[in-house]
């Protein structure tokens, strides 16, 4: 039995990635392929687009044969602390391979990212040197690394430029790029056996905006749903329950085709979303945004402004280090407007808004450093929760349970008792995140979701 992981968040689940299930499948030959997914909150600091269950749910229904949940707290961390739970994620379950990543360098030099890996995964002394160097001049930290590489490996080979040296800004300028070598990062100091495949993406570039037929970015999918061409510019009205979003993608088109043609006939022509996603996926995407299902940032404006001025006295316990984020925060909020017009206030010179939004999003969560340095003790892997599963893949669930070095949670109400006093406090975190995402859904959508306790997986 072969079998690939992939991590990822499908916010949404759209042609790319189909196409890297399926090029996984065919360049590993694995007879499983796992998704690491994101829960309700995503890495770059933000509440993902759709909940957890409609996301696993879409993997589910194109190519993917388990899906298992990153906690929150490696979920919001640096790319770093991200890559590190997915991959030992994946090394705990002692079933996997492979893991399969995306990158932006189809002929990428293997010679030149295996030195790169290994040199931002020992940090040399001249490498943290200058890393340091580049910080203090008021450089982002991806900025500043990105330059400490190129400069130490020119000095390496005598100071001269080169193609290998000017590559090192490609390798660490491409979203891509950069989480397959926080990938290998995580695998070398594992020492694990997984063995890398990487697949070049396809089509449009990770952050563009615009829509293409075919191949195009999450993030260009995410703008579409939330203009005015579909979703309604009211984002504070309160809809009726929608049932159809609690059945299954597999069932909805043969249960549900009367009722989405007579709530919402046009939704089921909309070429934009059905030249760069499943056609089954585009219905619900439109359908959801039609219906306030969809979330972004600033539909928790409110409860975020709430936490920020509850814990006034306590933001120095979030994000990280020296960072001088908890004191502008404190200065600047009576300034506060919303979740992204703050996030963009408080960015500076040498901290990305991302990093700003996943500061911002620990805060709402009460995810302190405390929690994270927790998190971090155990590779950000501190449990495995199954979202969900194909029945053909009852044999890959069957060898988890026997041979995972974690506690595998398929049930809540019953599996609490294998969790020591950290784990708790980790998967605690997990779920009161969903909760709260469940509850903003309900405030602007009326869609109620199940407890965490009372959600069974999903099982084709």
């Amino acid at each position: 039995m072969k079998t690939a992981g992939i991590i990822a968040e499908y916010n949404p689940f759209h042609n790319g990635h189909q196409f890297h299930i399926e090029e996984t499948r065919r360049r590993t030959g694995a007879d499983y392929v796992i998704v690491v997914m994101s829960g309700d909150f995503v890495q770059r600091g933000a509440p993902a687009i759709l909940n957890k269950y409609d996301r696993a749910d879409m993997a589910l229904c194109h190519g993917a044969d388990l899906v298992v949940e990153l906690p929150v707290t490696a979920a919001l961390s640096s790319a770093e602390g991200f890559a590190m739970g997915g991959i030992s994620l994946l090394d705990r379950l002692g079933v996997v391979d492979v893991v399969s990543c995306g990158c932006e360098n189809a002929d990428a030099d293997s010679g030149l990212f295996e030195k790169v890996t290994a040199l931002l995964a020992d940090e040399p002394e001249e490498y943290r040197h200058l890393l340091a160097s580049y910080t203090r001049e008021g450089f982002t930290f991806p900025k500043a690394r990105e330059m400490a590489a190129e400069q130490y490996l020119r000095n390496e080979i005598g100071g001269a430029e080169t193609e290998s040296t000017s590559s090192v800004r490609q390798l660490l300028s491409g979203p891509n790029n950069i989480l397959a070598l926080e990938y290998a990062k995580a695998i070398r100091k594992r020492n694990s056996s997984l063995a890398l495949c990487m697949i070049p993406r396809q089509g449009s570039a990770y952050h563009d905006a615009n829509l293409s037929d075919g191949y195009c970015s999450a993030t260009a999918i995410r703008h579409y749903l939330f203009s005015d061409s579909i979703c309604n510019t009211s984002r504070t009205r309160i809809l009726p329950s929608t049932d159809i979003f609690e059945l299954p993608l597999s069932t909805r088109q043969d249960k549900t085709e009367e009722k989405f043609t007579s709530c919402a006939p046009n939704y089921m022509t909309d070429d934009q979303l059905a030249h760069c996603t499943p056609t089954d996926i585009a219905n619900v995407l439109q359908h959801a945004a039609s219906n306030r299902r969809c979330l972004c940032e600033n539909d928790f404006s409110d409860l975020l402004f709430y936490a920020l001025t509850e814990k006034k006295e306590r933001l120095s316990c979030f994000g990280p280090d020296n960072s001088g984020l908890a004191f502008r925060t404190e200065n600047l909020l009576e300034n506060f407007e919303s979740w992204t017009s703050f996030a963009a206030l408080l960015k500076t010179k040498n901290q990305t808004y991302t990093a700003v939004s996943r500061y911002l999003a620990q805060v709402l969560l009460d995810i302190t450093k405390e929690d994270l340095q927790l998190s971090a003790s155990c590779s950000h892997a501190p449990f495995v929760r199954v979202l969900g599963f194909r029945r053909e893949a009852a044999p890959l669930l069957k060898a988890m349970q026997s041979q995972a070095d974690i506690p595998i949670l398929t049930q809540l109400a019953k599996n609490g008792e294998k969790l020591n006093a950290g784990q708790n406090r980790l998967l605690d975190l997990t779920l009161r995140s969903s909760e709260i995402y469940k509850r903003i859904l309900f405030t602007c959508s009326g869609s109620r979701l199940k407890s965490e306790y009372r959600q069974p997986m999903l099982v084709y």
